[in-house]
Parts: structure tokens; C-alpha cells; sequence
């Protein structure tokens, strides 16, 4: 391999793509004195001019969130409404209906929601929830047998 890289780029090679290079770098800055002379113009020309300073607009989105911030904490604010203010000002137009259920037919129902067909998205869930109750069925059934043995 290094056989390969003395021959590709041999010293004279790189000498002479060296000297190509400072030729044309001496070629591009020879310039005419006036081209000089306005380049000196142009920079002292700038660095006279006055800065101006102005803050990007992400600065005075800020400052402007500081002041709406300080303004609001600074305020007074109205006092909270209470429930009770509420129900004694307030007539409700309906009445709320209140469900009265007993604890079994509670349980019935999420039974039947349990039992009813999972979404595409839960999919997932119900299958391990059924690997679940194999594996505890399975568990219970082998401690049963245990027991009676």
C-alpha cells in the first residue's frame, strides 16, 4: 500500500501542484493600487459607521411574556367563586339524574364491558391479559392438586 501512495503522489508531483498553487494565489492578489485603495476606503468607511443595536424579534417576544407575567402577578385578581355562591345564585334548569345502582349490578356491568370486544388498539392488552389468566388458571390448578394430594 505504500507502494501505491509513493507512486501517485511522488515529491515532484506535489512540488510542482504547489507551485501551481502559490503562481495563481500571487496571480489573483496582484490587483492595481486603486483596487487597493478602495477596498481601505470601503473597510474604514464601516468600521465608522454607527452600530445600530437592535434586539432580534425572539428578545422582544420575551421581554414582552416577562411583562405580561409581572403585570398579571402584580394585579389584584378576583377571588375564586365559591360552590356554595353558586348553587345559592344559580336555578339549575335540569335536574341532575342520579343513578342509583347497586355494587352487583356495578360489577356486572364492567363485567360485560370487560367482555366485550377489545378496540384494534388494545388488542395487544387483551392478549396478554389472556396469557394472564392462563398462566393463573394454570398456577391454581397445580396448587389444587397439591392440596389434595
Amino acid at each position: 500500500m505504500a507502494d501505491e501512495f509513493d507512486d501517485r503522489f511522488e515529491d515532484k508531483d506535489v512540488k510542482s501542484t504547489l507551485r501551481a498553487w502559490r503562481e495563481s494565489a500571487e496571480k489573483q492578489a496582484d490587483r492595481p493600487d486603486w483596487f487597493w485603495a478602495r477596498q481601505r476606503a470601503l473597510i474604514s468607511s464601516r468600521i465608522q459607521q454607527p452600530q445600530s443595536r437592535r434586539l432580534p424579534a425572539l428578545a422582544w417576544a420575551g421581554v414582552a411574556a416577562t411583562i405580561a407575567v409581572g403585570v398579571a402577578l402584580i394585579l389584584p385578581g378576583q377571588k375564586p367563586i365559591s360552590v356554595e355562591h353558586v348553587v345559592a345564585n344559580h336555578t339549575p334548569t335540569v335536574q341532575a339524574k342520579v343513578a342509583t345502582a347497586s355494587d352487583s349490578d356495578l360489577m356486572q356491568e364492567v363485567e360485560e364491558t370487560m367482555n366485550s370486544g377489545v378496540p384494534e388498539a388494545l388488542q395487544p392488552a387483551s392478549t396478554l391479559q389472556q396469557a394472564m389468566e392462563k398462566a393463573y388458571s394454570g398456577n391454581t390448578a397445580t396448587k389444587t392438586k397439591e392440596n389434595m394430594q
